[in-house]
């Protein structure tokens, strides 16, 4: 228990400097992860970092999805007996039964008009099922201690095999819990750049990864503790605990505990799998397909491809499940380590915003035929290594004897990230790109706050500046007061014009040109 709540806090640890990293660039230039890939990839290189995160999104979609609809088959089973004990028609090889299969259907369908309100409505539904998740985690932990029976949720694993690989396992845990969040940390700046400031992200993040990520895996690991199933493992999935429950004692007490329990964590599922999969891949999908796709479209496909990675095989063994959460890792830390190498170590956080948003060859991140081959080749370096150790760790039967390349795969939370860094730091060295290290003279978005922009040696927005030959205005906040009253005679004389009687021989379409008013 020790190890496994000291691998939490260390995957804590971990992923905050990730987050914090995606969180920075996302609040202080307000980019949204296609721009952040385009900035590292090129502007046509970006397509991969995009189409990664989509995939992400919509598999983890799948799986959040299938325990959604567990809960279902929870509240529905406590209400009718003859839905939990429906007979299967599915095969075996099928890997779930035919009630869930309907309650998987459910929960699609009652995912659908969330996905079609839009992320910014969705803000008091999420605090609502936050709060509800976490009575039902404490209610469900407080249920099983007091009825339930203590068991070592390890199995009896063998004290001198756990002391061998002690700071392995512990590597794997934070492998495991950075894996299981690789597609929030990408896309998070999606929704972090429209923060109000720099720096109002920080309390967020301690709160939601620190608070619950420690208290929630410690109530997990007792609850687990106290419940096994008919063949002696600790049963560590609430729904299939709350099953469990039903099968043994059908009473009135404990179908009514069984449904408010599940009925709150099925608003936890939607909330979380609606805001963190959905709308991050319609996002990606409306950044790829601008012309046809926009976020609510893009949250439907979504759905609707997340069953072609048949989500349920995920949840067959509680081993493969965190196979497969660790596998996510291992394409995410390298990638995560170039950018944090590109921004801080190779520009010096000096970006030039107006370069991200053109084509143009000349263009700071047009790179080559518009790809970063840098970024690529060191991501790919890095990821290949651990292959090998990836696959051999899904296909390993005894777990006391591990090979080199296993590993490596189990501490490629370290490895890959500081591997990634380093070498892509030594490339960009060697091979400089254009435009290296420059910056926009002026804030012509109005990206960075007047003092910020002067700290770094930027033309604030709200100053008037020269770009090109054109001459731009900025907000109104430094306008001076004869500005703001040749503005008001301006609009006023147009307004006098809105109706022209013509005279006979004058122009309709250049009367129109001229003043902009309506002929009658």
């Amino acid at each position: 228990m020790a190890g496994s709540v000291g691998s939490g806090i260390s995957g804590l640890l971990s992923l905050r400097g990730k987050y914090f990293f995606i969180y920075f660039l996302a609040v202080w230039l307000r980019f949204m992860l296609m721009v952040i890939t385009r900035a590292i990839l090129g502007v046509y290189g970006s397509f991969v970092g995009i189409v990664m995160s989509v995939v992400m999104s919509i598999i983890w979609y799948g799986s959040q999805a299938w325990l959604g609809g567990l809960c279902i088959s929870v509240i529905l089973g406590s209400c009718s007996s003859a839905f939990l004990n429906m007979p299967n028609t599915l095969p075996e090889g099928a890997l779930m039964q035919t009630r869930d299969l309907i309650s998987f259907i459910l929960f699609h369908l009652l995912s659908v008009p969330f996905m079609l309100v839009g992320p910014e409505k969705i803000k008091h539904p999420v605090i609502l099922s936050n709060v509800l998740a976490v009575i039902v985690m404490i209610s469900l932990t407080l249920w099983t201690v007091k009825t339930g029976e203590f068991r070592d949720p390890s199995g009896g694993w063998d004290t001198v095999h756990a002391q061998t690989n002690r700071w392995w396992t512990w590597l794997y845990g934070i492998t495991s819990i950075l894996g299981s969040v690789s597609s929030g940390i990408l896309n998070h700046a999606d929704f972090t750049r429209f923060a109000r400031r720099q720096g109002v992200q920080t309390s967020g993040t301690l709160f939601g990864l620190f608070v619950p990520g420690t208290i929630i895996p410690l109530l997990g690991i007792v609850t687990a503790s106290m419940n096994t199933d008919a063949s002696g493992q600790p049963i560590w999935n609430p729904v299939d605990l709350l099953m469990d429950r039903l099968a043994r004692d059908y009473t009135f007490l404990t179908r009514a505990a069984c449904f408010f329990c599940a009925a709150g964590l099925i608003t936890s599922q939607l909330a979380q799998n609606v805001l963190g999969n959905a709308y991050a891949a319609g996002m990606g999908l409306a950044g790829l397909f601008p012309k046809y796709v926009n976020i609510k479209r893009g949250c439907i496909i979504a759905a609707m491809l997340s069953w072609a990675f048949q989500p349920w095989q995920f949840y067959y063994l509680s081993s493969m499940y965190l196979d497969i959460l660790s596998d996510f890792s291992v394409f995410l830390m390298p990638l995560t380590g170039i950018m944090i190498s590109d921004f801080f170590l190779v520009r010096r956080q000096r970006i030039q915003l107006t370069h991200l948003y053109t084509r143009d060859t000349s263009g700071s991140y047009y790179f080559t035929y518009g790809v970063n081959w840098r970024a690529l080749f060191v991501w790919l370096a890095c990821v290949a290594p651990a292959i090998p150790g990836m696959i051999d760790n899904l296909q390993i039967k005894d777990r006391t004897e591990v090979t080199v390349a296993v590993l490596y795969y189990r501490g490629f939370c370290i490895f890959g990230f500081v591997q990634s860094l380093v070498v892509y730091w030594g490339i960009m060295r060697c091979f400089p790109p254009k435009g290296l290290g420059e910056q926009d003279e002026v804030d012509v978005y109005g990206t960075f706050a007047s003092e910020e922009a002067i700290d770094l040696g930027i033309t604030p927005f709200n100053k008037e500046f020269e770009v090109e030959g054109e001459r731009l205005r900025g907000s109104f906040d430094d306008l001076e007061l004869d500005d703001l009253v040749e503005d008001e005679k301006e609009k006023s004389e147009k307004e006098e014009l809105k109706d022209v009687d013509l005279e006979d021989g004058e122009d309709q379409g250049l009367l129109k040109e001229r003043f902009g008013a309506r002929v009658i």
